[in-house]
């Protein structure tokens, strides 16, 4: 259809002839449109790179297949998959800033959640984002472009709060990280996911580990990261 080459021809790397009068100029339009949605989507990104390596980084993404999609919120997400898929030195500090996005815009309706009392079970907020990178993200700066390799890396929880929406975010250990995973996988009460998060994380100190799962857990209640189980709440 003549829609869908005009489409293809838009989004290629290389589209070959021109299917239509005038595609030209609306592939020059679109891609045009990309690159200023992908200046405005990253700003910390931009600010390190500065505007010739923000640049480089999109002539490289667009040469490289680009976006999939005319939906122009949804560009971003592509780079970030590409940056990933390509190794990009920046892939981390993209989808660290497209997580407060992913989590501001889920579809979930939140407003009804509320924290868990006496033996709920625990459950994720439906719009908890997780972003795991070997170095501090967080940290990273025009005057600190590169900060070293951790030797273990750093879970980054981003949600949107219920009411607020206010977009929450916390930093974890890899450890708890993995035992947060947990209640994404089935609602638990606080005794039972402890309990399992012990039998899990064997290597590591149980009444140590114990303290810190609970400070944590007190933590993301307190701001709506863990919430009590829809089922508990009918």
């Amino acid at each position: 259809m003549p829609g869908e080459s005009l489409v293809r021809y838009a989004l290629d790397a290389e589209p070959g002839e021109s299917p239509l009068p005038r595609a030209d100029l609306y592939r020059t339009l679109t891609r045009n449109v990309q690159r200023e949605v992908l200046e405005v989507a990253f700003p910390k990104t931009r600010a390190v790179l500065g505007k010739d390596g923000l640049v480089a980084m999109m002539g490289a993404f667009l040469d490289d297949g680009g976006p999939q999609t005319l939906q122009y919120p949804c560009v971003p997400d592509d780079l970030v998959r590409w940056a990933k898929a390509s190794s990009h030195r920046y892939a981390d500090l993209l989808d660290y800033e497209r997580a407060s996005v992913r989590a501001e815009r889920h579809l979930a309706h939140i407003d009804s959640l509320r924290p868990p009392t006496g033996t709920e079970r625990l459950a994720l907020n439906p719009t908890l984002e997780v972003c795991v990178c070997t170095r501090a993200v967080h940290e990273i700066s025009v005057e600190n472009p590169d900060p070293p390799t951790a030797a273990s890396p750093f879970v980054y929880l981003v949600w949107r709060r219920p009411e607020t929406d206010q977009i929450a975010q916390q930093r974890v250990g890899v450890a708890v990280g993995r035992c947060l995973g947990l209640l994404g996988i089935e609602p638990l009460t606080r005794a039972r996911w402890i309990e399992r998060s012990l039998s899990q994380e064997l290597e590591l100190d149980a009444s140590v580990l114990r303290k810190v799962l609970l400070e944590a857990c007190d933590d993301l209640v307190a701001r709506s990261g863990i919430v009590a189980a829809f089922e508990d709440r009918l």
